[in-house]
């Protein structure tokens, strides 16, 4: 890997720790807990295609369920907790950890993918046609009314 590459690679993984737009870095993917449509400043749409985001969420539960299992198999055999107690730590551990991790695995699972598929001049141009360029221009029907 060269060192463009490599510096590449560590900007677009760096905004989306930083959950910023992938590509120009500028605005914020999300507004509370929902991704925005696309970028205000570059007009890239985050989501790619119908149906997204459901390998991040897949990955999500991964991530979720292997550290959740990870804290309580082993609470199970050095403490004295009886199985319901472990079963509602466990699920409260779960939620957190996923509602914790929600917005930074969707950044991260956008990075990776692009990454490996870079945008498609077609995803540039119909993102650039969803941002509005000149915010007060006059519409030539407003002329005639």
């Amino acid at each position: 890997m060269q060192d463009d590459e490599r510096q590449d690679t560590k900007q677009v993984l760096g905004r989306a720790v930083r959950l910023t737009c992938p590509l120009c870095g500028e605005r914020p993917m999300y507004r509370g807990m929902r991704v925005v449509e696309h970028c205000a400043h570059c007009g890239f749409s985050f989501e790619r295609e119908p149906g997204y985001w459901s390998n991040a969420a897949t990955l999500n539960f991964m991530v979720t369920g292997s550290i959740a299992t990870m804290v309580i198999a082993p609470m199970s055999l050095l403490t004295s907790w009886s199985m319901p107690v472990l079963i509602v730590a466990a699920l409260s551990l779960a939620v957190c950890l996923a509602l914790a991790g929600f917005r930074h695995i969707k950044a991260l699972w956008l990075a990776a993918d692009l990454l490996i598929r870079p945008p498609t001049t077609f995803e540039r141009l119909s993102g650039y046609l969803h941002t509005v360029r000149v915010p007060n221009a006059v519409v030539a029907d407003d002329l005639f009314t």
